[in-house]
This record gives structure tokens, sequence and C-alpha cells, in this order.
């Protein structure tokens, strides 16, 4: 039969167990919404380069629109012209003159419009360039973060595996007494039946213990529970809490 000092040091083990599972269920909670918020940065970069690129072809577009429009328009003013010999009244040659001058003046403003987009489109393509090399460079960036969070999952996984294993194989040797009080304050808590006490204060529900209770837990000897939560008190040193993260 195990004694109250032995127990209380595999309570001890249990507790440093607990909290890497824990730390490793979190890891599992967490991870995959750290995840999901870059892919949705990812898409959100992807839709503004789509955006800007969408935008460019529109001008290009816009340009080709315009360039056809003055070359039919320069084709009217050149075939207008070669009419002039055959004209034979002052109305007829007035009506000529006026409508040379209107095709003249639509070539001349969409010309002036060919300017503007031209200068629009030099423009367009050397933000695209410098904003897809910027997209490039944090996509990459949060490609890695990504995979280094789908790989913190995978481990932590196959660690919370071998960590709840390793508690399994620590419960047998509590004495029955201790193993079935434990079982039922977990079943109570829900994460550890156990608590570290950290100076005088319990580590489960954050509540401080009297000094002479606190100096009676410190001494591992005999099965203590705080008053608040109902955990089984023990104590070791902080910088012991948690071993082994891998």
């Amino acid at each position: 039969m195990s004694s109250a000092k032995e127990d209380i040091q595999y309570l001890i083990e249990l507790v440093r167990k607990d909290l890497m599972i824990k730390e490793k269920k979190n890891i599992l909670y967490l991870n995959p919404l750290k995840i999901k918020e870059i892919v949705e940065k990812i898409l959100v970069l992807e839709e503004a380069l789509n955006e800007k690129d969408e935008l460019l072809k529109k001008m290009e577009k816009e340009e080709r629109h315009l360039n056809s429009i003055i070359e039919e328009d320069s084709d009217k003013i050149q075939k207008k012209k070669t009419e002039e010999n055959s004209i034979k009244t002052n109305a007829a040659y007035q009506a000529w003159e006026h409508e040379i001058q209107y095709l003249a003046s639509k070539v001349e403003m969409h010309e002036e419009r060919m300017f503007g987009v031209l200068e629009e489109i030099d423009k367009g393509k050397k933000e695209l360039s410098l904003f897809s090399d910027d997209v490039e460079v944090r996509k990459e960036k949060l490609m890695l973060e990504k995979s280094e969070l789908e790989k913190d999952v995978e481990n932590s996984k196959k660690r919370l595996d071998i960590i709840e294993d390793e508690k399994l194989r620590i419960l047998p040797h509590l004495s029955e007494k201790i193993r079935k009080e434990y079982q039922k304050i977990l079943n109570a808590k829900g994460d550890t039946a156990i608590a570290n006490l950290s100076g005088d204060v319990c580590q489960g529900c954050f509540s401080r213990m009297p000094p002479q209770k606190a100096h009676e837990v410190r001494r591992n000897n005999k099965i203590i529970t705080c008053e608040f939560c109902g955990r089984i008190l023990v104590y070791y040193p902080e910088k012991e809490k948690i071993e082994n993260h891998e």
C-alpha cells in the first residue's frame, strides 16, 4: 500500500502530465483557428492582387477600344479627303468640311483620352508589379507560419497520445483511496484534479491559502485539498511545473 508521501509524488507526476495534456489540447484547439486566419489573410491578399490585375486589364481593354475608334475615324477622314475634287457646290463643300472637322475633333478627343489611359496603364503595371512582389513575400511568410502551425498540430497529437499513455501508467501506483478521490475530482473539474501550490496560492483556482495550511502542503507528507476548488494540493518548484515540451 502506498504511503501519503508516495501518493503525493505520483500526484505531482500526474499534475505535470495534466498540465502538459492541457498545453497540447490548447495547441490542438488554437492552431486550427490560427491556420484558418492565415488562409483568410492569404485569400484577402490574392483578392486584392486580382482586383488590381482586373483594373489593369480593364484599362488595356479601353486602350484597344480607343485605338480602334481612332483608326476607324482616321480612315473615315482619309476617305472623305478623297471626295474633295468631286464636290460641286459651296453648301456641299461646307458640309464636307464640317464632317471632316467633326471626325478630326473626335480623333483628337479620343487621342487625349488614350494618352491618359496609357499613363494609367504604365502606372498600373508598375504598381501591380510592386504589389505582386509584396504579396508573394507576405504569402511566403504566411505559408511558412501555416506550415509551422500544422507541424505543431501533428507533433502535439503524437505527444498527447504519449503523455496520456504515461498518465495511465502512473494511476495504478496510487493507493486505491486516493485514486478514487483523484478520479472523482477530475470528473467534477474536467481539467485536473490536482493543483500545485505556488507561494501560498492554489494554481487550480488561484485562491490564497492560510500560511499554516500552505506550510503543511509544502511538506508533501499528507493529502490536503483546496478549501475553495476542492483539488488535491501538492508542492513542487514552479520551474519544474512542465517537463518535456516536445
